[in-house]
């Protein structure tokens, strides 16, 4: 909840800023032609500034938070694939021990373990020789060729140029 209220609280101080900036530039149009002056009465007059330092530190929390939990997640993937092989390796040992005791199964206090067979699966030993009807292709558009054609100003049916953004870009001092 409280991290609603803040939401609320920094979207109105932007929209506040917003109108702030637009009042002062409509009050004194002859800011629109010296940057410094501009800059200088925007720190002055507004709070530009200090929102824009808090809209840095939340960015720069939730860059830290996404950064973390990639890592985490990175790890987690790890220990679970570190636990589906010991997992694996446990089974391979309980065969061996139903094989060598020459039981199918074993009803034991906590669990049956049993040897069931498993079908058959298909192995691919030389994909090239295999029929077309047999492969799946894919295909998926080379956007790399079609910008290429594109800014040589050809036609390429289907597509065209998006429009140019911009972004923001923060380096932390």
């Amino acid at each position: 909840m409280s991290a609603n209220i803040n939401n609320q609280y920094l979207q109105a101080d932007v929209a506040n800023v917003l109108s702030d900036i637009d009042n002062l530039l409509t009050a004194y149009p002859e800011l629109a032609d010296d940057d410094d002056l501009r800059r200088d009465m925007l720190e002055g007059s507004t709070a530009a500034y200090d929102v824009l330092s808090r809209l840095v530190n939340l960015e720069r929390d939730a860059d830290s938070l996404s950064k973390a939990i990639a890592a985490r997640i990175t790890d987690l993937q790890a220990r679970r694939q570190r636990a589906e092989r010991q997992k694996e390796a446990m089974r391979i040992l309980m065969l061996r021990i139903l094989q060598a005791i020459g039981e199918r199964k074993a009803t034991l206090v906590e669990a049956t373990v049993s040897v069931r067979a498993t079908p058959a699966g298909v192995e691919i030993v030389d994909e090239s020789a295999l029929p077309p009807d047999c492969v799946r292709t894919v295909t998926s558009p080379d956007k790399t060729r079609i910008k290429e054609l594109l800014a040589a100003n050809q036609n390429v049916p289907g597509a065209r140029m998006g429009e140019a953004g911009v972004t923001v870009s923060v380096k932390v001092a």
